[in-house]
């Protein structure tokens, strides 16, 4: 049977457009809703790089913040650690000074006095009065032998008597363990 063309052309033509614009107005839509999805997810992210970001500046700042704090203690610990050094090596020092002393007062016969006593550079000059010179060979003796523990190289730099048959010395000795 041949089709019967009961809608004038003009209305096809319409209905046509109509459909075209139907498609056209579905695709605007699918364009638009991934365009808002897009956007959407790309705010999302710049978002997240931008809290990233944030937080990274921060760590930064903290970052820098502890190590200037750590500079200026590193700094601290190396002067007293050099003071310390110092300050330990003159204990040594006085420590071994006190030991001297004390062997010292056992070697020095009773009627020997000492007027001046200097230490430095691991070096003692004595300088004193001795009544006799029984005293005085006692005390060269004493230094010589018994002293060879604190002292050693003991030189007599000077000794005079006066007519009460006293005896001025001035003794050098290098002290052992400080050369």
């Amino acid at each position: 049977m041949a089709d019967i063309n009961l809608l004038p052309s003009e209305e096809k033509t319409a209905e046509r457009i109509d459909l075209a614009r139907r498609k056209l107005l579905f695709v605007s839509i699918a364009v638009l809703v991934f365009t808002a999805i897009l956007t959407l997810a790309t705010l999302v992210f710049f978002t997240r790089l931008v809290s990233v970001r944030k937080d990274m500046f921060a760590k930064v700042e903290e970052s820098t913040a502890q190590i200037s704090d750590l500079k200026t203690t590193e700094e601290l610990i190396t002067v007293v650690k050099q003071k310390a050094s110092t300050a330990h090596k003159i204990i040594s020092a006085r420590s071994n000074i006190s030991y001297v002393f004390d062997q010292l007062k056992q070697l020095t016969p009773q009627e020997v006095y000492f007027s001046d006593l200097r230490i430095s550079s691991g070096k003692i000059v004595i300088s004193g009065k001795a009544k006799s010179s029984k005293d005085m060979n006692w005390l060269i003796k004493n230094l010589t032998e018994e002293g060879a523990g604190i002292v050693s190289d003991v030189a007599i730099d000077s000794l005079s008597s006066d007519e009460t048959g006293a005896y001025t010395f001035a003794i050098s000795a290098q002290l052992v363990g400080f050369k």
